[in-house]
């Protein structure tokens, strides 16, 4: 992902880096996932999400249908297990058709309220004693080019 789209890692590298307690998002650079155990989609977009989702399919061997879709590209992706696929969940309607088997699938995001903690001095908790969470002068200047698309900075 750093390689193929390093704008978008950037800003997700620096939502990770000031999370609370300097602790590692374990499914960095993404700040949150969720499973979904034999789940069939109606289409929708992710409103909340920010930016990219990435989503890991998992089924067994004999697990038949179940394919991504997404509506505006007129496209149908019939994923493997072990399988990832990264888009703008936020942006594109997409749904998974009916499936007979057994699977699952992780989606790796963040949430778009990470700009409240950016941007509005960590949703009112930037001075606490109570969250360890420095942010460097270098990062607090990408995440505003980024929020008011300046060149230079993250866009």
């Amino acid at each position: 992902m750093r390689e193929l789209l390093p704008k978008e890692y950037e800003i997700l590298d620096i939502y990770c880096d000031i999370l609370p307690a300097d602790d590692l998002s374990p499914v960095y650079p993404f700040t949150g996932f969720v499973v979904n155990f034999n789940v069939t989609t109606s289409i929708h977009r992710d409103w909340k999400d920010f930016s990219l989702c990435c989503v890991l399919a998992i089924s067994d061997d004999d697990c038949e249908g179940g394919e991504l879709c997404f509506e505006e590209l007129g496209l149908v992706m019939k994923l493997k297990s072990g399988d990832m696929v990264l888009f703008a969940s936020s942006r594109l309607s997409h749904f998974n058709m009916p499936y007979q088997g057994e699977r699952c699938s992780i989606v790796f995001h963040s949430d778009s309220g990470l700009d409240g903690w950016a941007y509005k001095n960590r949703n009112g908790w930037g001075n606490s004693r109570f969250l360890n969470v420095s942010v460097s002068s270098d990062q607090d200047s990408q995440l505003s080019n980024h929020k008011h698309g300046r060149k230079g900075g993250v866009s």
